[in-house]
Formats: C-alpha cells, sequence, structure tokens
C-alpha cells in the first residue's frame, strides 16, 4: 500500500519549505543528498535524517557513511529541490538525483541545469556526484536516456562526477527489466538496495583512485 502510495504522488510538486534556513553543518563529514522520490521513498523525514528502509540512501549508511543532510520528497522537480534544501557545509560529497519529475512536466534541461548549479552551491564539497535517472516504462520526450547524456554533459563541463547506477534494470527494449519495479517509474525494494550497493561501491573505489 505504501508503495502505490509513493507512485501515486510522482506527479504533486509541493510548496518550497518555506522556513528561513541557514545550512546544516556537518562538523564530521559525511554524504549530503538531494532527490526526489526516488531517494525519500518511505522515510519518515528525510530532511531530518529519518531515512527509511526502502531508500537506497539507507544502503549507504548501513555500509557506514554517514548522512550529513539534505532533502529528498515526492513529486519534486529539480526547481522544487533547489528552493527547499537549505544546505550542507562541511559535507565530504554531495549526491543528487533529479530529473524524472521534470521529463514528466515537460522542464526544459536549461531549467534543470540551473537548478542543479543552485543546489551544489548550497552544499560545497570535496565531491559532487549526479546520479543518472532510472527509465520509464512509458517515456516521454526527451527520454531518459537523452536526460541523462544532458546530465552527463554537464557534470563534465563543471567538474563533477557522474554516475549511472541503473544498468542492471534497464531492458535492452527501453524501460525496466522486469520485477525492478511496481509501477513503471519507481523501483521496488530489491531494485532500490541494488542500486544503493552500486552507489557504495562506486563511492569506495573512486575514493581510492
Amino acid at each position: 500500500m505504501l508503495a502505490l502510495a509513493v507512485a501515486a504522488v510522482v506527479l504533486i510538486e509541493r510548496e518550497p519549505d518555506v522556513a528561513a534556513q541557514e545550512p546544516e553543518v556537518a562538523e564530521q563529514g559525511g554524504v549530503a543528498v538531494v532527490g526526489d522520490s526516488h531517494t525519500e521513498m518511505d522515510s519518515l523525514n528525510f530532511a531530518e535524517g529519518r531515512i527509511g528502509d526502502l531508500s537506497w540512501v539507507s544502503t549507504l549508511v548501513s555500509a557506514g557513511y554517514r548522512f550529513a543532510g539534505g532533502w529528498a520528497v515526492a513529486g519534486a522537480t529539480s526547481t522544487l529541490q533547489a528552493e527547499s534544501f537549505r544546505g550542507v557545509t562541511g559535507a565530504d560529497a554531495l549526491l543528487v538525483m533529479t530529473g524524472t519529475n521534470d521529463l514528466v512536466r515537460g522542464v526544459p534541461f536549461e531549467q534543470t541545469a540551473s537548478s542543479l548549479d543552485t543546489i551544489v552551491a548550497k552544499a560545497p564539497a570535496d565531491r559532487v556526484l549526479v546520479l543518472a535517472i532510472p527509465p520509464l516504462d512509458q517515456e516521454v520526450v526527451p527520454t531518459s536516456s537523452v536526460f541523462n547524456d544532458s546530465l552527463q554533459e554537464l557534470a563534465e563541463d563543471r567538474g563533477w562526477e557522474y554516475f549511472d547506477g541503473f544498468e542492471f534494470l534497464r531492458s535492452p527494449d527501453g524501460g525496466f527489466v522486469e520485477g525492478m519495479t511496481y509501477d513503471g517509474i519507481h523501483l521496488t525494494p530489491d531494485a532500490q538496495e541494488r542500486f544503493g550497493t552500486a552507489v557504495v561501491e562506486y563511492l569506495g573505489r573512486e575514493s581510492d583512485s
């Protein structure tokens, strides 16, 4: 029932959190994370660190990464993420996954790029990791693949890292591999965990290089 509820709100954009806020201070480093329903999932209050077991971020925490702060709400476009994220100082890395709602709403990529610039400016970190978005069983125009190409080009231009951890669930014919989504948009719990593991492995591999 919870999964269906998450799916139902993917197109509902909330008002920005307007409480004037100073950035959080990550005194012990860690990772800051910004996203939408793909990241929030069953979290009771993502920004406060009450991360649900169905979120891929819980896999990072289980692997020993400290959650330094962030923001993730179902249905959020990149614009809402940029407006609502209060910011974090002192994090070792910033991870951002945005775009699914931009695609569905027809947000121009130029706006997405501007929002990403704002998010990154609010959380200066040694590493900025832009995450690819998952596919859609019913793709729009531009497709998720084209959007990810634009994300990768933007990351390269800005000097950020780009990581696509969704190869395991993409069907060669488009959309998801069977069993990896429950609604054509969101990941199953198993897929969330596998994606989280892929991010953990990437962070560890790149930090050692």
